[in-house]
């Protein structure tokens, strides 16, 4: 039995890994309720900019499923936001830090829940964070963007160093999903380009269809994610695949 925990489900990358893993249960969290004509094993709705009420939510999604020895438990930390969108001289306390709930403080809620009550299973566990070039290249009008994805990097190297002493090792590794046609890449293309100057190169990925589709990447995600060679490495590109 392979149980999957998704977050960021409602949309995007994240509703496309339903289908992906529509065999499996899936354990959706989202802030919302999610539209998918594939089962949900569980569903947690949670908002993530709710840090106290998110953190003793953790326990509960994690505890929700009684795995058997042998049995696959995996989390994609996959939700994600660019906002906001601005010189470091334009945002303000609350831009920087609703963008690092999100992104650095979730998915680093969901990687200690995920060790807490996984740690003892014998069976593969594997924690899969997506990540994004902006991680390893500065870009104006991005610094809570590029800022908070290479913290979450970091959370996830770290966290592989410590599994490494646990009898049943828990792996993790991040993955760069590269420029995928979401609604996401919709909102980058409104961007004033005063805040972010290189809008016009992304409007240029769409125009030249030059953006992944978000079913080619889940089905990257997934083969990263139950590859034999998942424990090897502590980051994945779609580069390498495509």
């Amino acid at each position: 039995m392979r149980y999957v925990f998704i977050t960021g489900t409602s949309r995007g990358l994240g509703n496309a890994l339903l289908e992906m893993f529509q065999e499996d249960r899936i354990i959706s969290i989202s802030r919302g309720r999610v539209e998918t004509e594939y089962p949900l094993y569980k569903e947690f709705n949670v908002d993530f900019l709710d840090e106290k009420k998110l953190e003793s939510t953790v326990d509960e999604i994690f505890g929700s499923i009684e795995p058997e020895p042998g049995d696959e438990v995996f989390l994609i930390n996959n939700a994600g936001v660019v906002d906001p969108v601005k010189s470091v001289e334009s945002i303000d306390a609350e831009g920087f830090l609703n963008n690092y709930k999100v992104n650095v403080l979730a998915p680093a809620l969901f990687m200690k829940g995920f060790v807490n009550q996984f740690k003892d299973l014998r069976g593969a566990k594997r924690i899969l964070t997506v990540s994004s070039g902006a991680a390893l290249n500065p870009t104006e009008g991005w610094a809570a963007y590029c800022s908070s994805k290479a913290a979450v990097n970091m959370v996830s190297d770290v966290l592989r160093l410590e599994m490494d002493r646990l009898d049943y090792p828990i792996f993790t590794a991040t993955f760069r999903p590269g420029v995928i046609d979401t609604d996401m890449q919709s909102d980058i293309r409104s961007s004033e380009e005063n805040e972010f100057p290189d809008v016009e190169r992304f409007k240029k990925y769409k125009e030249t269809n030059k953006l992944y589709n978000k079913k080619t990447v889940a089905y990257v995600l997934k083969r990263v994610i139950t590859s034999d060679n998942f424990a090897f490495s502590e980051s994945f590109s779609i580069s390498d695949f495509l």
